[in-house]
This record gives structure tokens, C-alpha cells and sequence, in this order.
């Protein structure tokens, strides 16, 4: 197993070397009760310097949604540009001219489809489902998932976590469904962290930043799980920082991986 990395003073350590950060929103900006503003000062600093920062999100809702709600919480712009596990869901939706879905998850996830040509329907009526979170009642999802799996129904899965203990709080994600269908036999598509599909997104965005391509070498992904952040930022080339309690390191984070308890300049 890798040693895990010593801690860092702060990402002003880290500034000089990368072009581009690419930074998770729940456990670096906020967990929810709380918001972290010496982690949105950071971020600002970072781009005083000429730095990018592209926030990469699992979240169900889409990138402009995201970014009414991070100011409703006082979260200042700080980034350049985000994208959600929602918005590459909604680009595979619209590319493959998918006009019938069964959603998984709470129905306040539905906002991934608004503007989309899209109408929500029963799993036998569907040609597509897409998960977005666990469902409110689970009574039936087996046989959900065995009706998509007999259809050859693909799953496509914004949030590839699985849980999140919160307190004495259990949550659970998507990524528990997409378990579920894969164990079946099933597709699953992850629209989300650790996937290459929204890293790709966030590159892209990143270059049109910057006026020119990025080099993953040149990139910086930022979070607080190593399963989604980590694993995704170095599965994708880039270096990684983790924030918060130190975990585990994955087997293949070399030097490129450093650890902050809390996201500061």
C-alpha cells in the first residue's frame, strides 16, 4: 500500500506548478451545514495568479443550478467555469435523441431533465434510465432494474457514490443502484467522478478558458474522497489533493498525490 502523503500548509505550495485546478464542491466548499470560505479564498487566489478553476460536481442538478445554489449558500463565483455529473448526462441524452426515461431517485432530481425533450415514463415504457440518487421508497427496484435489464436498458449514473455517513446519518447515492444493475448483468454509464466522461467535460471547458489545450500533467483535481476525487484525478493524469481526514491512498498515487485537512491559500 502507498504511504499516505504529509499534509500541506496550504495550496500556495502547489500554485506555481499547475495551469488548472479542477475542484470538488461538497467537503471542500461546503458539507452542507457549513460553509468553508478560506477554501473559496484559496480558489480566488489561485486564479489572482492566473490559474483556472473548473468546479467538478456529482451533483443531480445541472451546472447553472448548481451555481444559484452555491450563492444562495454565500459561495461566492470563484471559478471559472463547472459542470455536474447532470450536465453529461444531459449531453448523452440529447445526442442519442433519447425521448423517454425512467428516472431513479427524488423527484427534485427531475431539474436534470428540465429543457430537455424529454418525458419521464415507466421502466416498460422507457428507452433509457437514468439514476440520479437512491430511491425514496426502494420496495420495487429490484424488478425496476430486472425490467430495464431484460429491455437491455443502459443505466446512466450522475453520482457513482455509493454512501456518505453524515452524523449518525446514513446517506445513500446512485452509485448503490449502479451496483445493484451491474451485479445483474447490466450497462451502466457514470456520468460522474471517478468516470473520464465529466473530467472530459471540465478539460474542455478549462481550454476554452485558457485559449488553448490543457495538459493533464498541468492539472490539479481537488476533494475530500479518495474512491471519487483521488481515484479520478490520477486515473485521469492529473495530480490530486485530498481534503479533510486523511484516508487510504490508492496503490497508484506515486508522488502525485498531496493531503490538507482543510482547503486554505
Amino acid at each position: 500500500m502507498a504511504e499516505a502523503p504529509a499534509a500541506l500548509a496550504g495550496l500556495s505550495w502547489l500554485a506555481t506548478a499547475y495551469e488548472v485546478i479542477l475542484c470538488d464542491v461538497f467537503g471542500v466548499l461546503h458539507d452542507a451545514a457549513r460553509v468553508f470560505p478560506a477554501a473559496a479564498d484559496a480558489l480566488t487566489a489561485f486564479r489572482a495568479g492566473g490559474g483556472t478553476v473548473i468546479l467538478v460536481s456529482n451533483a443531480a442538478e445541472p451546472g447553472m443550478r448548481l451555481a444559484e445554489s452555491l450563492r444562495t449558500r454565500g459561495i461566492p463565483d470563484v471559478y471559472d467555469d463547472l459542470v455536474t455529473g447532470a450536465d453529461v448526462a444531459r449531453s448523452l441524452l440529447d445526442a442519442a435523441a433519447v425521448r423517454r426515461v425512467h428516472h431513479i431517485g427524488p423527484a427534485r432530481d427531475r431539474v436534470l431533465f428540465e429543457g430537455l425533450p424529454v418525458t419521464p415514463v415507466p421502466v416498460d415504457a422507457a428507452e433509457q434510465i437514468v439514476c440520479t440518487g437512491y430511491p425514496e421508497c426502494d420496495d420495487n427496484l429490484d424488478a425496476t432494474l430486472e425490467a430495464a435489464l431484460r429491455r437491455g436498458q443502459p443505466l446512466l449514473c450522475t453520482n457513482p457514490n455509493t454512501s456518505l455517513t453524515v452524523g449518525a446519518t446514513r446517506l445513500r447515492f446512485a452509485g448503490l443502484v449502479a451496483e445493484r444493475y451491474r451485479a445483474l448483468g447490466g450497462h451502466v454509464v457514470e456520468t460522474g467522478k471517478p468516470g473520464a466522461l465529466i473530467y472530459r467535460r471540465a478539460l474542455d471547458k478549462a481550454a476554452s478558458v485558457r485559449g488553448q489545450p490543457v495538459a493533464p500533467a498541468h492539472v490539479l483535481g481537488i476533494g475530500d474522497t479518495v474512491a471519487l476525487d483521488v481515484a479520478g484525478a490520477l486515473g485521469n493524469g492529473f495530480a490530486a489533493l485530498q481534503i479533510g481526514a486523511a484516508q487510504p491512498p490508492p496503490i497508484n498515487a506515486s508522488d502525485r498525490l498531496y493531503r490538507m485537512p482543510a482547503l486554505v491559500w
